[in-house]
């Protein structure tokens, strides 16, 4: 679901979701800060209410003082709330019994036998229904004797109000603030990407119907604008290209429209049929060498779109171009109709191998599959064509991950061998565990056009490339196979410089 968002409300989101949590954190913070403060004022003042009652209660004795005393008391349970129970406690033979009281107070209780007899001043909350309590306790002194003790009891609803109140505030301020933070981010992010990558969109969409003279407006400096100038200039190239692609092909075909001509007029029919033969075998060609590193090309761009950090989105972007300049290549050799001659020069076998697996290791993540590899140690250069090597690897090792799937694992070594003629070459493996090759298919894999894979676009043609590859550069290549225990393509190249 995640995925299926907006760029936009992607960011909203996660602007929320970060936000969110703070407020509410702060302001659960602020109701309980301020409900202790309020806690504290009123247990202080409780501790000095029950403190000069304390003193008064020691000084009025007698009849008068009694009735003194419960006036005091009477009056004091009486403020405006603050004070709900009063108890004035006094140390006899029979233990601690009330000596004046104002509302309801309890039976002496463990807090005021503490401060009773050991001279403790004891604050503690209670729960009473649906209300608290604070009962403050503090004992009547004598000099240094403890002859009783004076109980408050006070009510902690204007505490709990106050936290209310102010979490009441704090949802509509939250409310508010949060109504305006998404309303403002959401109205940036119209303006500084939304809008500019739906320009860049429909432009691609007209690019993609075949206008390939819609351009993106250049005016901003920022990654927007690095995007929409990136697109302009591969719409150039790709204008370029097609104009080219265009006359040469159509060059291509009056060329071929004379060579039938000729052929039709001189009733050459076996003759013509060889040639359209070959012809589409040079297609099937041609389109095997652009398809193979395509494969990378698709795998990089599924990666572009899950990757943000810009030094990977210009890694990623050089190693597409590298193919498409393949791919440009393989197209203007078939359409000049010509193989070229080998360009051999000294190839370092390891270091063109990890390159094919770090282009190819978007597919082997994708289908969850490990690469393990194994190389020898300054292994040394063979005399080849480099091009060429790599069209021979990667078909190989493009087949492997072909054949496999997730938990299945890939792996590719290089060490010094003898060919079959007694010469040291460079033996490279590329094994996978996939389901193998049946017998009566192993014997085929080299034939031009054979493939098994004929549904999902197989040619038929990449295992004999290979292997005319492998012989053009005085090597050899075999494969090895056996149905559910996966298959080993084993290629040896001869060792010598350019």
């Amino acid at each position: 679901m995640w995925q299926e968002w907006s760029l936009r409300a992607k960011i909203v989101g996660l602007t929320v979701g970060v936000v969110l949590p703070i407020m509410a954190t702060t302001t659960v913070l602020t109701i309980r800060l301020s409900r202790n403060a309020v806690e504290d004022d009123l247990r202080r003042s409780g501790l000095a209410l029950a403190r000069e009652l304390a003193a008064s209660a020691l000084q009025r004795r007698g009849a008068d003082g009694e009735t003194l005393l419960q006036a005091e008391i009477g009056s004091l349970a009486g403020r405006g709330g603050l004070v709900r129970d009063v108890a004035i406690y006094a140390v006899g033979p029979q233990g601690l019994a009330i000596r004046a009281k104002a509302g309801t107070p309890e039976l002496p209780d463990a807090n005021v036998e503490v401060a009773a007899r050991e001279g403790q001043e004891v604050v503690v909350v209670k729960r009473e229904a649906l209300s608290r309590l604070s009962q403050v306790t503090v004992p009547i002194w004598d000099g240094k004797r403890s002859v009783g003790a004076v109980s408050l009891t006070l009510p902690l609803a204007r505490a709990d109000a106050l936290a209310q109140r102010i979490a009441y505030q704090a949802l509509l301020l939250g409310l508010f603030a949060m109504c305006l933070l998404v309303g403002g981010l959401s109205a940036f992010m119209s303006r500084a990407l939304a809008a500019p990558l739906g320009r860049i969109l429909r432009v691609m969409g007209r690019a993609e119907g075949g206008d390939l003279e819609a351009r993106v407006p250049e005016d901003r400096k920022d990654e927007v604008g690095q995007v929409a100038r990136g697109l302009n200039r591969m719409l150039v190239r790709v204008g370029s290209f097609q104009a080219e692609l265009t006359r040469r092909v159509s060059e291509a075909t009056a060329q071929l429209r004379a060579t039938n001509e000729r052929l039709y007029a001189a009733q050459q029919q076996v003759g013509r049929n060889e040639r359209l033969a070959a012809a589409g075998e040079l297609a099937a060609v041609m389109a095997h060498n652009v398809g193979t590193p395509l494969t990378g090309v698709v795998g990089h761009l599924q990666l572009l779109e899950e990757e943000v950090a810009e030094p990977a989105v210009k890694d990623r972007l050089r190693r597409i171009q590298g193919q498409v300049d393949r791919a440009v290549a393989s197209a203007r050799q078939f359409l000049g109709a010509a193989r070229p001659a080998l360009v051999r020069t000294p190839v370092d076998v390891t270091a063109l191998l990890r390159d094919l697996l770090v282009l190819v290791s978007p597919e082997s993540q994708r289908k969850g599959i490990a690469v393990a590899q194994a190389f020898a140690v300054e292994l040394p250069t063979v005399a080849a064509d480099p091009n060429q090597l790599q069209e021979l690897f990667l078909g190989l090792i493009t087949n492997a991950l072909d054949a496999m799937g997730t938990g299945d694992t890939l792996r590719v070594a290089a060490e010094m061998g003898m060919s079959d003629g007694g010469n040291p070459a460079i033996r490279v493996v590329v094994s996978d565990t996939g389901c193998g090759i049946p017998p009566e298919n192993l014997a085929r894999v080299f034939e031009p056009f054979f493939t098994t894979r004929a549904a999902s676009g197989g040619t038929g043609l990449g295992l004999a490339i290979a292997r005319r590859i492998a012989r053009e550069h005085g090597g050899s290549i075999r494969l090895e196979s056996e149905p559910g225990h996966g298959t080993r393509a084993i290629v040896e190249l001869p060792v010598g410089a350019a």
